[in-house]
């Protein structure tokens, strides 16, 4: 995962998403500076272009050019106000609500989304 280890990721994301859900709910633009594009394969690429354009234009959710299946955007989990605990690719709270389940892969935050 280029030069950036899981671990301290994981820890940005937490400590990032958590300094956001106590500021406004259009700050999503904050998660911009920590995405590495540079780390970013043509698929993720595509996926967080898309996603970046429907937050801009305050949409809810976009269609996962793979798979067809609507994907929630960052602004609508903003919106919301907390973890759902559902796993959602663009969750801005750093997954706390997901019930740990070992039989499941933990998902992993490639410094754009988690896959």
């Amino acid at each position: 995962m280029c030069v950036l280890s899981r671990l301290f990721i994981d820890a940005w994301v937490y400590i990032v998403g958590r300094v956001l859900t106590s500021l406004s709910r259009s700050t999503w633009q904050a998660w911009e500076s920590i995405t590495v594009v540079p780390c970013l394969t043509k698929d993720r690429l595509s996926i967080y272009s898309l996603h970046r354009q429907a937050c801009l234009n305050h949409q809810s959710f976009y269609t996962d050019p793979a798979t067809k299946l609507q994907v929630l955007t960052r602004y609508a989990h903003l919106q919301r106000g907390k973890c759902c605990g559902n796993r959602c690719r663009h969750c801005p709270y750093g997954h706390i609500n997901v019930e740990i389940n070992l039989n499941q892969p933990r998902k992993i935050f490639n410094t754009s989304y988690y896959e």
